[in-house]
């Protein structure tokens, strides 16, 4: 009887520890459900932000060599890496860029700048646009970005290979830019610039790019919802400028 009683303890004991550990495990995953469905409010409640926190080497962007606007004493530095195939970079072009350039670039707040990431067609006529710009740029760099806005503004299918070198010399002659049409045109069928854009890939690469538009706020990446809710980017802006004063 003595054994028998022993025996019937050690089973209850075992069931009880059975259930201690059930308990223990639903307890467990309660606690960690919990905590994921709080990151998520937290991160939903907190407001806009940089895609990563940790922010590249500036000096990888060769702010020298790319096409600016607004001054150089400006304390925010705004790049965006496109292409002129890139519909998501008109819609950046005409919808977001205006609003920044007037509370932000003419205010002496932002300096802006373009870099080249031919992806929609990078060997073909992607590529030859953006030696187009290259090639405006290096004939008088203060007409590139009426250039820039006019090619946007004619941006046909990306489906179609509509990026030629004349019909890339027209949009320039469209927008009556003081250059030499001929040499553009010229320089554009011989590739003159293209290591310029070969150059600006690279950085896009090393700066982990995988599509365009990619703006970066000095140094950081931003999410591509916050690029075109403007709301989002003008607080954004503002962090980064209270940051650097």
């Amino acid at each position: 009887m003595a054994k028998k009683n022993q025996k019937n303890h050690k089973h209850r004991q075992t069931k009880a520890n059975n259930t201690n550990q059930t308990r223990l495990m639903t307890w467990t995953l309660v606690i960690i459900l919990v905590a994921c469905v709080g990151i998520i409010f937290y991160n939903a409640l907190s407001g806009p932000g940089t895609k990563t926190e940790q922010a590249v080497n500036e000096e990888v962007f060769q702010y020298d060599q790319q096409p600016m606007l607004g001054s150089k004493d400006a304390p925010v530095r705004m790049v965006e890496f496109a292409d002129f195939k890139c519909p998501s970079c008109k819609a950046f072009d005409q919808e977001i860029l205006p609003s920044v350039k007037k509370d932000f670039i003419d205010q002496g707040l932002v300096q802006f700048y373009f870099i080249n990431y031919p992806i929609i067609t990078p060997n073909g006529d992607s590529r030859t646009a953006a030696i187009a710009g290259e090639a405006v740029y290096n004939q008088n760099p203060e007409e590139f970005w009426k250039f820039y806005e006019t090619l946007f503004a004619n941006q046909q299918d990306e489906k179609l290979n509509w990026a030629t070198p004349d019909f890339l010399v027209q949009v320039a002659k469209d927008a009556n830019l003081n250059i030499d049409f001929d040499k553009m045109k010229q320089d554009i069928e011989q590739k003159a610039f293209e290591e310029n854009v070969r150059t600006d890939m690279a950085i896009g690469n090393q700066v982990g790019v995988n599509g365009t538009p990619t703006v970066f706020i000095n140094g950081k990446e931003i999410a591509i919802q916050d690029a075109f809710n403007y709301e989002a980017l003008k607080q954004i802006i503002l962090q980064e400028k209270d940051g650097t004063q």
